[in-house]
């Protein structure tokens, strides 16, 4: 679980902002699977929408070429943005995303992530509260061009929004490394070997690095 501060600055959320305002939403269970058809009460940006196509190519671009994103996630697949308005009332109760993602090619879920586009002060509630692997469970509500990743099969919910709206977008990505521990594993590895890279380029060190980042890749990297 990791955040990626200023994802969007503040030029791309007015225009975000302002796109958002003029377009269509539709009922969120309308793509809502089985097992949480109930829980979900939530607005959809309707795909069909230029304006929301516009933002979904927006924020699917930044968190793709982002380096924190790549390094921590290692994705392979980046499913379109879900563009989501919670209003007064609204809320997505415990559930988890589903773990084969529709599309062409088929994907694994493996990694979600939440880009806030509301400031914390224009809401109550609408927390997104994600069950820890050691079961506890953590709170975010970001500011605005802030995102936050975290493992798909984890349980998360969004608290109910008692005043304003929330705004954000949702993906889920499969990973190239499908364990959770051999993934964060492997970031660490990558963000030593980088850090070697810049203090000692040429040496003996630099190599050995290099050499256990590339093997960890051959071992546990899909193609």
């Amino acid at each position: 679980m990791f955040i990626i501060p200023d994802l969007l600055d503040t030029a791309q959320l007015r225009e975000i902002r302002t796109l958002l305002a003029e377009a269509r939403f539709s009922d969120g269970r309308q793509t809502a699977g089985p097992g949480s058809r109930n829980v979900k009460n939530n607005l959809q940006g309707d795909p069909s929408d230029e304006r929301i196509q516009q933002v979904q190519r927006q924020v699917h671009e930044r968190l793709t070429g982002h380096p924190q994103y790549r390094i921590l996630a290692v994705p392979r697949i980046v499913r379109p943005m879900t563009i989501n308005r919670y209003d007064e009332g609204m809320f997505y109760g415990d559930h988890m995303d589903h773990p084969l993602l529709a599309g062409d090619p088929p994907a694994r879920g493996d990694v979600s992530t939440t880009v806030f586009f509301s400031a914390p002060d224009e809401y109550e509630g609408g927390e997104l509260v994600v069950n820890s692997q050691s079961g506890e469970p953590r709170t975010f509500k970001l500011p605005p061009g802030h995102a936050v990743c975290y493992p798909a099969g984890t349980l998360h919910r969004v608290n109910p929004v008692t005043r304003g709206s929330r705004l954000a977008a949702v993906t889920v990505a499969e990973s190239r490394i499908q364990d959770v521990t051999r993934r964060e594993l492997f970031s660490d590895v990558s963000q030593i070997t980088r850090w070697v890279q810049d203090v000692a380029a040429d040496t003996p060190q630099e190599r050995l690095a290099n050499k256990v980042y590339n093997n960890l890749m051959r071992l546990w990297c899909q193609p």
